[in-house]
């Protein structure tokens, strides 16, 4: 038995409609965001995306992304301090920036 292939067919301002088989394989729905990639075959792939508000950008950064990484496999190894006040907490960020700039001086 074949199988059906979707396909898509342009109105007259070159709009189409994913089928609902396509639309549910993506895992998109109405508003969604879908980005069209030009691929090197000269054909596009459509990945489905997400719009991230500006003040937000920074945590995407793959310099971020690594620090956040490293930061959260530090907490679930239980290697992370707590403090109570707001005051214990900038002794704590003062004690880290001394210890940075020990560490400089030692070069």
């Amino acid at each position: 038995m074949a199988t059906r292939t979707p396909f898509l067919t342009l109105d007259a301002k070159g709009r189409a409609t994913l089928p609902e088989e396509v639309r549910s394989a993506l895992g998109v729905e109405a508003g969604d965001i879908i980005l069209l990639e030009a691929t090197d075959h000269g054909t596009f792939e459509m990945t489905p995306a997400r719009l991230v508000p500006r003040d937000q950008l920074w945590f995407h950064d793959p310099a971020i992304r690594t620090r956040v990484e490293a930061a959260e496999e530090e907490f679930a190894a239980g290697r992370s301090v707590r403090t109570e006040t707001p005051d214990e907490a900038q002794v704590f960020l003062d004690s880290l920036k001394q210890r940075s700039a020990d560490r400089r001086d030692e070069r």
